[in-house]
């Protein structure tokens, strides 16, 4: 009879162990499907802040005393003072209702010219003027409901003064 129970115990104690595995396995098929895969950020942090304090502490700062450059103009006899670079701000913007009309204004100069030949030459003049050349900057500022062909003519009229620097802008 001893045998039987003993038999019976084991196979009692085999049984818990086989259910005690079985929710083992089922709570980590659990816990897989409910959690997303991380990855671990810190050993790859501190490796970061190890590579910058090396790169710091290695690194030698160091200051060029004497060793600065100072090229100094030659004396050709004429002085002459280099003017700032002022651009030319060429407005051009549609002119009432009719879409053919537009006006051209030029800031910081009185002449209005009312066509594009009338453009050209008026450019021609300013760079006749001091401190303004061909290498002016000239910036043609175009609405935005103005007629593409405008803008192009204003573009041309620029080239035919020999300006360039010629720019669009806003």
């Amino acid at each position: 009879m001893r045998s039987r129970t003993d038999h019976r115990s084991t196979s009692q104690r085999q049984d818990s162990v086989i259910a005690r595995v079985r929710e083992r396995r089922l709570r980590r098929s659990r816990l897989r499907q409910g959690s997303a895969i991380t990855m671990n950020f810190a050993p790859m942090i501190d490796m970061t802040f190890l590579l910058l304090i090396f790169f710091l502490v290695t690194t030698t700062f160091e200051r060029a005393e004497g060793i600065l450059a100072s090229k100094l103009p030659q004396h050709t006899g004429k002085h002459q003072a280099s003017l700032p670079i002022v651009p030319i701000v060429v407005r051009v913007q549609p002119d009432g209702t009719d879409h053919n009309a537009f006006t051209i204004s030029i800031d910081g100069f009185d002449a209005q010219p009312t066509t594009f030949a009338a453009l050209t030459s008026v450019l021609l003049d300013i760079q006749q003027q001091p401190g303004f050349d061909n290498e002016t900057p000239v910036v043609i500022v175009a609405s935005h409901d103005l007629l593409w062909d405008h803008v192009v003519a204003s573009w041309n009229a620029a080239l035919h003064a020999d300006c360039r620097r010629v720019a669009f802008g806003d």
